[in-house]
């Protein structure tokens, strides 16, 4: 393939080459006339994403977009994972035609904008930062259109999996890295489709004097990785958005009092994104019924961050339950949330001064709704921890008072989308600004006064004024009454019959009168910096409104989901229990119709209960059974009501999941690597205080090996975590969900094991056909088959080879019970028979015929086997 033809040696591509090569990273949106235009590389890759037609001008590609309604075209190559780099026309074309001068003026990356148009109004945007060195990583997190900075780190974290986890709670736009952090930390397979990775070259340090006062502290110090990313973090918004640095403060973050929730976990439990791709399909949105964007991304925070904090479930619960026993409050106060804007989007637009009138405006209508509801909530009847955040919010009412005073005094009730619009100040506001906007509104007025004057003090009855484009304004006064011109006329223009004259104060109204309009213009730019001023100079208090108005929206929108789906209060403890009755899975039962999803119980307790091996026909609900305990579990300690009869939770520190079959190919891994890595992480990271959903471990290989890596995980999670103490657990509480009957023979020698099963009823019809039916329920004890040839006939595969399966799979079951008791008496002396004791198939050997077939029988088949695989 030829490579594409260069650009043209011209003084307009010379200038574009120039800019592009500054921003080669970003596709440049070059000014030209009234569209940004796009040419070469860029123009190939923006036109598909943008829907237009690529065209080329001398064999260069090239595309472009009007410069007025450009903000939906950079939205798209932002999501698609670009960056955009503005060239702006800097002067206005000559007549000459000579070489317009452009600049880039701004960059817009995915991790950096804060425009409304560019941001998804629910979710955080955030920019991350990664350092690292030979002793681990550094991560420092920015959510530029919030505020929301904070950085983390770890040491000897092997394989970067609590670095993937962090990425994965937080679903970053984009990620800074250097070349090496890329290669050696593999940051590219950890991040989600739509997220930029930016390679940053990391400049030299900044020492001790010039670094920011923050990272001096013996916080940052004592955590150096973090504090490079996080400086890091700074620059590179400094350089997009350069007025924000003056609020750009991070805090060290510890997941001390958090439940852990790894990137597999966040994934199949569907937290926040769906395998559909439908936000209903998530217990974020579920959940979420906030009535702010700052409510619901403060929700989706909760989701991803439960707490271990026993203070802090119990306030959230005691808030919700408050809100939940008084509909009419609940109500009440969803109306009165409606009226708030998101706040600290709004601030964040006014520190980067990219603030229109209406954020202003936005403001002022969130501060003017504040008090009724400082007042409404100190008249209503709240438990404790409500009355405390009502303090709270009545204490921001009174600190953000002069802020909206100002504000509700200065601003126009409707308000213009642009500052060059006009009409943004409020009449009698500003005098200046009162008397330009009467001077241009009323010129003729004006000018007719001062004609009235100037004929009464010349008694020059002709007298009148006029407007010329050449020479401006002027006294026109007929030859006939020349004899009474003032000596401090000054002639501007002679004609036929009349003359034309100027004046000191008729050259001050024409000043006044043509430069209005520009004066108007400059003097509301300066009043709403003014305002925009007085409002950044509270924005610590505008953001410490927004966090309590964001959890008020989250109480009560938690108190609405339990209201609508009859959630019940759960208990939080100390203990290892995991009781729940009538417990059913929040998302699945809210769409399915009503009454149609059957719930079940469990009940492990991480000693006597400690293990659940669950077996049962495919189809059955086996995985929905995991996974609806696993969620109401994350939904007790974020402070929520659950979906149960009943509900005791003892804190859980983490949450493990190996759910789903999936494969990384590009990194060389095939589905059952993956799955053993999985589980390799699970078992070195769970704790006596874990909770770990396992499904169909060992699936992936052969039979032989799959039964025996489940049947060794089962043991290893039942004895390898020890006892604290008579009453301590025997380990992790698990949920293990199999195909292999061969494991629940475990119940009968290892204590804390425990057999479950999904039920299901079969029976033959009139025409001699068996038919299934899942009942969906759980009950005691193992699963008596599986049912997979008659998953397959209700999944369609056509009836003669469903003849067929069943056929073979009565020879293979009659051939593998007669194979298995001849081997046994060929080799009842075998030497190796001590080697199984123990293994998982000599329980399926002894119920194949448990009278006839004795133990040496059973251990000498196994042997034989052993010698053939």
């Amino acid at each position: 393939m030829s490579p594409p033809p260069a650009l043209p040696d011209t003084p307009v591509m010379r200038q574009y080459r120039e800019l592009k090569s500054a921003q080669p990273q970003a596709i440049l949106f070059f000014r030209l006339g009234d569209f940004y235009e796009m040419f070469g590389d860029d123009a190939r890759i923006a036109a598909p994403l943008l829907g237009l037609v690529l065209t080329a001008r001398q064999d260069v590609p090239m595309c472009g977009v009007p410069h007025h309604s450009f903000k939906p075209y950079v939205a798209k190559l932002l999501r698609a994972g670009h960056k955009v780099a503005v060239a702006e026309q800097m002067e206005e074309s000559s007549a000459a035609k000579k070489l317009v001068r452009r600049s880039i003026t701004r960059v817009i990356t995915p991790g950096t904008v804060i425009e409304d148009e560019l941001l998804e109004p629910t979710a955080a945007n955030f920019l991350v930062a990664v350092e690292h060195d030979i002793v681990g990583w550094g991560a420092a997190c920015i959510d530029v259109s919030t505020g929301e900075f904070w950085a983390t780190q770890a040491l000897n974290d092997r394989g970067s999996r609590k670095l993937f986890d962090v990425l994965a709670r937080v679903r970053p736009a984009e990620v800074l890295v250097s070349p090496q952090g890329a290669e050696a930390l593999r940051l590219r397979s950890a991040l989600p489709a739509h997220a930029c990775l930016t390679i940053y070259e990391r400049r030299r340090q900044e020492g001790p004097d010039s670094a920011p006062e923050w990272a001096r502290s013996p916080i940052w110090t004592n955590h150096h990785l973090a504090a490079r990313a996080a400086l890091t973090c700074r620059r590179y918004v400094a350089d997009a958005q350069f007025h924000l640095k003056e609020v750009l403060s991070p805090a060290y973050r510890e997941s001390t009092s958090e439940m852990q929730l790894d990137e597999t976990a966040i994934r199949t439990l569907e937290l926040v994104e769906s395998f559909s791709g439908d936000k209903r399909h998530t217990l974020w949105g579920l959940l979420d019924h906030c009535r702010t964007p700052m409510g619901s991304r403060a929700l989706k925070r909760w989701i991803l961050h439960p707490s271990t904090d026993l203070n802090e479930i119990a306030l959230r619960q005691n808030c919700i339950e408050d809100l939940f026993d008084q509909p009419d409050i609940r109500a009440h106060l969803s109306d009165l949330l409606r009226g708030f804007a998101d706040l600290p989007r709004v601030v964040s637009r006014l520190a980067t001064r990219q603030a229109g009138p209406r954020d202003l405006g936005a403001l002022r209508t969130s501060l003017q709704a504040l008090p009724a509801l400082a007042e409404w909530l100190a008249a209503a009847t709240l438990c404790p921890g409500l009355s405390i955040l009502s303090e709270q919010i009545r204490e921001s009412t009174a600190a953000l008072a002069s802020c909206r005073e100002a504000l509700a005094t200065a601003l126009n009730e409707s308000l213009p989308a642009r500052l060059s619009d006009g009409r943004l100040i409020r009449d009698g506001h500003n005098a200046e600004l009162d008397d330009l906007r009467l001077l241009h509104g009323d010129s003729q007025t004006f000018l007719a006064k001062l004609e009235a004057r100037e004929r009464e003090a010349t008694g020059i009855p002709s007298l009148k004024a006029g407007y010329n484009s050449v020479f401006g304004y002027y006294f026109e006064v007929t030859k006939v009454h020349q004899a009474k011109v003032p000596a401090r006329y000054t002639r501007r223009q002679t004609l036929t019959n009349a003359e034309r004259y100027i004046t000191p104060e008729l050259k001050e109204l024409e000043n006044k009168i043509l430069g209005a309009s520009e004066k108007i213009v400059h003097l509301e730019a300066r009043l709403f910096e003014d305002l925009r001023e007085t409002a950044l100079s509270q924005h610590g208090a505008l953001l410490g409104l927004a966090a309590l108005l964001a959890d008020l929206d989250v109480f009560n929108a938690l108190a609405e989901t339990a209201a609508a789906n009859d959630f019940v209060k759960p208990s939080v403890d100390l203990s290892h229990d995991l009781k729940i009755e009538d417990g059913r899975h929040p998302v699945l039962c809210a769409l399915l119709p009503a009454g149609s999803f059957v719930p079940n119980s469990l009940e492990l307790d991480g000693r006597e209960r400690q293990i659940l091996v669950l077996t049962g026909p495919n189809m059955s609900g086996k995985s929905t059974y995991l996974r609806q305990n696993a969620l109401i579990a994350l939904m007790a300690q974020l402070g929520s009501f659950v979906p149960a009869k009943s509900a005791k939770i003892g804190v859980v520190d983490r949450i493990l999941t190996r759910i789903g079959a999936q494969d990384a190919l590009a990194q060389g891994q095939s589905t059952f690597m993956v799955e053993m890595k999985e589980t390799s992480h699970i078992l070195s990271s769970a704790t006596p205080r874990s909770l770990l959903v396992l499904d169909e471990v060992g699936r992936g290989t052969s039979t032989f090996d799959g039964i025996s890596i489940a049947w060794a995980v089962i043991e290893h999670l039942n004895s390898a975590y020890g006892s604290a103490g008579e009453n301590g657990p025997r380990g992790p509480r698990v949920l293990f969900a199999t195909h292999y009957f061969e494991l629940t023979e475990l119940a009968k020698t290892l204590l804390g094991v425990l057999n479950a099963n999904v039920e299901a009823r079969e029976w033959t019809n009139t025409d001699g056909r068996t038919e299934v039916v899942f009942l969906h329920k759980i009950s005691s004890g193992p699963a008596d088959r599986s049912y997979g040839i008659h998953v397959a006939a209700l999944a369609g595969l056509p009836a003669d080879l469903i003849a067929r399966a069943q056929e073979i799979l009565g020879q293979l079951e009659n051939r593998s019970a007669s194979g298995c008791l001849g081997a046994a008496r060929a080799s009842a002396s075998s030497p190796e028979l001590p080697l199984f004791e123990g293994h998982p198939a000599l329980q399926a050997l002894r119920l194949l015929n448990p009278e006839n077939l004795t133990p040496l029988d059973a251990l000498a088949t196994l042997a034989a086997l052993k010698k053939k695989l």
